[in-house]
């Protein structure tokens, strides 16, 4: 009898190491996943052609305002348009491989944002590249003060954290605006 309780304890002994081997793996995963990552890692092999940029300005009297900025590699300024782009730097949530698996979640925890007078609403990014068969895409998106980014694979838009999100995307989103053009809004 002592020998199946021997045995039985040994068992129990071994799950409860497999499990704790498993949460750890799983917790460095997720840390290295969070680790700080550039346009390099989201959007792996990607040298673009063409950097589109679309930006909205929110203004007292509560209309908005569309600028958009594009830029082909051979222009004067896209060299240094995208090495700034390629300053950034963004944390993945570890959720984002749940959202990538469960799209239909994408939507779930968006918040009302409160604007001020020429606060940036949103900006888009667009990077694109020609293949042998058709463009290919990396997308950035700020709106307000959040980030995120299209993964185009599994077709969600998944968040992305940065020190001081809003500082960073209204000074940046305000540095474009300045370089952009005004453009009409299909909704007015």
């Amino acid at each position: 009898m002592s020998g199946v309780k021997e045995r039985d304890r040994q068992r129990r002994f071994t799950l409860k190491l497999a499990v704790l081997c498993l949460l750890l793996t799983l917790m460095a995963g997720g840390f290295w996943y969070a680790r700080p990552v550039g346009l390099d890692i989201l959007s792996p092999g990607m040298e673009p052609e063409l950097i589109d940029i679309t930006l909205t300005r929110f203004c007292e009297d509560h209309q908005s305002e569309f600028r958009n900025l594009q830029l082909a590699s051979n222009e004067p300024g896209f060299d240094e348009l995208l090495a700034r782009l390629e300053e950034l730097h963004f944390r993945r949530p570890p959720t984002n491989l749940v959202l990538q698996a469960i799209p239909c979640l994408e939507n779930l925890t968006s918040q009302p944002k409160i604007l001020e007078d020429g606060d940036i609403e949103d900006l888009f990014i667009t990077l694109a590249r020609s293949g042998p068969e058709d463009w290919s895409y990396a997308q950035l998106e700020f709106s307000i003060d959040e980030w995120s980014y299209r993964d185009f694979e599994h077709n969600v838009m998944l968040p992305l954290g940065m020190s001081q999100s809003k500082e960073n995307g209204q000074n940046l989103g305000r540095e474009l605006w300045d370089k952009a053009l005004p453009s009409k809004s299909y909704l007015q």
